[in-house]
Parts: C-alpha cells; structure tokens; sequence
C-alpha cells in the first residue's frame, strides 16, 4: 500500500467521526473478529502442472456501526496472514477496509455521502487468480445530494461528487470531479419522469518514464427518465446520449441508456431483468459492481485508461421458501475499448441454493459456469466453478465452516500456464461477525 493510500482510509474515518458527527448519538455498535482456518489443495499455482500444498491464515478484524435517523455508516477493517507450508508461493499479508457512510445534515433539503473500499483485486482480470496476479486497490468517494421540492409533484436534485482510483500496479491512477442534476416530476400516481444532466471530468494522475500521463477526459450525458410502480412489479428506464471529449481535441459520443425491471412472481419468488449500454471508464464500471451484483462482476472489466462502451444484459431468478432459497442468474456482457485490444464478451450463468438443515447448520450449494472471449486476439477462456458449504453457529458470535471446491479452467492462451483443474477444501473457525478469505479466492481462480 502507498503512504498516501493509509491517509485516505484515515481520512475517511475522521470524515465519519467528524463531518458526519450527530449530537446525541450514541447508539454507535463495535464488533470485534477474529478467525483461523487451513486449506488443502491439488493446485496451489493454478496452473496445468501445479503442486499440492497446505495453506493457513489467520484473520483480526472490527466493525463500527450506527444506523440513527439521520446517521448511518459501517466501516469494516480486517487483516488476513496467510502461509503456504510448501512454499508455492511467498507468505501473503492483506489488509482490507470497506466503509460507508450517509448524514442527513437537513432533512429532505442536505445530505452528504462517503464511501471508502480498500480490498484485493487482479491485475490482469482474465488470468488465472494468484499472488503473482493480485494487487492493492482503493476507491474513494465523496459528495452531496442537494434538493430542491418546487412542489408537492416536483423536486430538482444536484449531486456533486469527487472520487478517486487507485491501483497498486497498473498505471490507471485517476481523480473524478463531476456533477449530476435530476429533475423529476410525479406524472401520475405511480409514474414519474425527469429528465438528467451530469458532467464529469476524469485526471489520470501517473506519468510514465517520458513524464506524460494519459489524455484526460470528459464526459457529458444528458438523460430522459422515467419509473413506475405496480401492484407487483417496478420499473425503471433511462434513454439519453453521452459526449466524450479527451485532452488533445479527440470527441466522440453516442447513445446510452438502460432499463431496469423487477417484478414479483409469487408471494416468494421474483425475477429482475437489467439491460444497459454506458459510454464510460472501466474504473467507474468496476467500482458500481462492488455492492450492486446486477451490475456483474467487477472483473468481467480490464482497467485501462481506454474510453470504453460497457454494455450488459442480465437476468435473475430468486426464490425464498421456507427452507430453501435460490438464485439463478444469467448475464451478458460486451466491453468495447477505444484504444487498447481488449474488446469482449463475457457469458455467465450460476446457480446458488441455501438450505438450513438445521437451526444451527446451514449448507449451500454454488455452480457458475463464465465463458470470455478477446474479440482482437480470440483468446477463449472457460471458467467452472462448483463449491458446497456448510456452516455450524457454535455460539451467538462464534461459528465454524467447512468448504469443499472444484475449480477449472480451459484457455488457448499459453494452455500450461492459464489452463488448469484444482480440488480444495477449507475448514475455518471464526469468533465475530467477519470472514476468513483470501483475495485468491475472492476473484474466482
């Protein structure tokens, strides 16, 4: 991690303690953790020809939280050491933090908003996930939502935000300062319309050995909106068209636009259909998918400093019975990028079902299948991933939980290297409410 890099998660935390401090508050929540666990696998370097090893870790971590009328964040900081008996690979450290936070300075006029995510994430997002193919990253952000009620029917929103990007190894560093305005009017009881305007400008910040650092860019979007609600459904539609402007003089734009639509099918089970086309960077479409699953994985996208055209069509099936739930999903993504050859298209279709055999143990079940293809070289990479759990709550904080995971992966790029098979199990113990990982495993291979 950089220097900088800790005084902007301490920078946050202060933001927390200090900008969104409320008089009187006092219902702050802190929450201890701490974990061991072992893993056994067939291929620890994840390659055609790996070795078997045994790896540990061991996990400290806390979580600070309020949720109070007008306050509310979390912020979750932990440490994972991790050991490879065998030596595959050097002994890993990884620090993660993760925060949020929203203050209401007053009400229904002035709120303000932070976000700070410091975790793990690929360098290179279609290879194999090692300690070699892993680095620090950091998202920052920070703004205001700002309202205007003209009437009871009419509200005028502007929103100005400030983020920053991080990357340990790619040279994608950037600083965004941009700013949103939303009109929205209650057309009918249940439909509303508007109409959006956002401007933003991206500085990428690294130089490289010549002194010069990425043309800057600007993006202009100007949006019609409209949403409504039904008796069992809801529905959400943006149509409008992006303007890109990069230092030097090059422009360019297009049509963007999205749909959103969410509709119950019984009492308990719902369906969710998104399709969307963005003229943006890949640090913005990674970071939306942090927190938000229906934006796809946040590693279907190579950073780059590329101007890029992100489009997705995803569908979602989730049913909650009384003792079982289950999500399908299926999604397709294409990344167009305006000057490196990484162009793709991504095909993902998974299945998760959660079964509480007991009152203490639960198990589930995991099967994803993802297909990549880079459109300028043909690679073709297949990904199946099939994993079952099962977790027993020993105590009200104190539980234990057992992995057992089979991974492939085929490729016809540099088949020894990117192409392998790997069975692992990985059985931890855990006091809090945090969890034993490793980025690793996180990031899927």
């Amino acid at each position: 991690m950089r220097p900088g890099q800790h005084g902007y998660i301490l920078g946050f935390v202060c933001a927390v303690s200090g900008l969104f401090y409320s008089p009187g508050s006092g219902a702050a929540q802190f929450e201890p953790s701490i974990g061991a666990g072992v893993e056994y696998t067939d291929n620890a370097q994840k390659r055609s020809s790996g070795s078997k090893d045994v790896i540990t870790a061991g996990y400290v971590g806390a979580r600070l939280s309020e949720n109070e009328a007008r306050l509310n964040y979390l912020l979750d900081a932990n440490f994972n050491d991790v050991n490879y008996i065998k030596d595959s690979f050097d002994d890993q450290q990884y620090y993660n933090f993760s925060g949020s936070a929203n203050w209401e300075m007053v009400r229904d006029r002035f709120d303000w908003f932070a976000s700070n995510y410091f975790q793990q994430r690929p360098i290179l997002s279609i290879n194999n996930s090692n300690p070699n193919n892993i680095q620090d990253s950091n998202v920052f952000n920070f703004g205001a939502n700002i309202y205007f009620p003209f009437s009871a029917r009419q509200t005028f929103t502007v929103i100005p935000a400030y983020s920053q990007y991080y990357y340990a190894e790619l040279p994608t560093d950037n600083k965004q300062v941009g700013v949103n305005a939303i009109w929205d009017y209650q057309w009918r009881r249940r439909i509303s319309i508007g109409l959006s305007f956002s401007t933003r400008k991206i500085d990428y910040t690294e130089e490289n050995i010549f002194g010069v650092a990425p043309a800057d860019t600007s993006f202009a979007n100007l949006s019609f909106l409209i949403s409504g609600i039904q008796r069992r459904s809801s529905y959400s539609i943006n149509l409008g068209s992006t303007r890109v402007k990069r230092e030097g003089g090059r422009e360019g734009g297009g049509f963007a636009g999205s749909l959103n639509w969410l509709t119950d099918l019984t009492s308990r089970s719902e369906f969710n259909l998104l399709l969307s086309t963005d003229i943006t960077d890949s640090s913005s479409v990674a970071a939306s998918a942090i927190n938000n699953p229906i934006n796809g994985s946040p590693d279907d996208v190579q950073i780059a400093t590329d101007v890029i055209r992100n489009s997705i069509f995803s569908a979602a099936y989730l049913r909650n019975d009384a003792s079982l739930h289950t999500r399908l999903w299926w999604e397709f993504r294409k990344v167009k990028y305006s000057d490196s050859p990484l162009d793709r298209t991504v095909r993902t279709f998974g299945v998760r079902v959660d079964y509480p055999v007991t009152q203490l143990l639960t198990s589930g079940l995991d099967a994803i299948y993802s297909r990549t293809r880079q459109l300028d070289t043909e690679r073709l990479d297949d990904r199946y991933t099939l994993n079952g759990s099962m977790r027993y709550q020993l105590s009200r904080k104190l539980f234990t939980a057992m992995d057992v995971s089979y991974r492939k992966k085929d490729s016809n790029d540099l088949p020894g290297l990117q192409s392998f098979d790997e069975f692992a199990v990985f059985v931890r113990l855990v006091y809090g409410p945090g969890g034993l990982q490793r980025p690793t495993s996180i990031v899927g291979f």
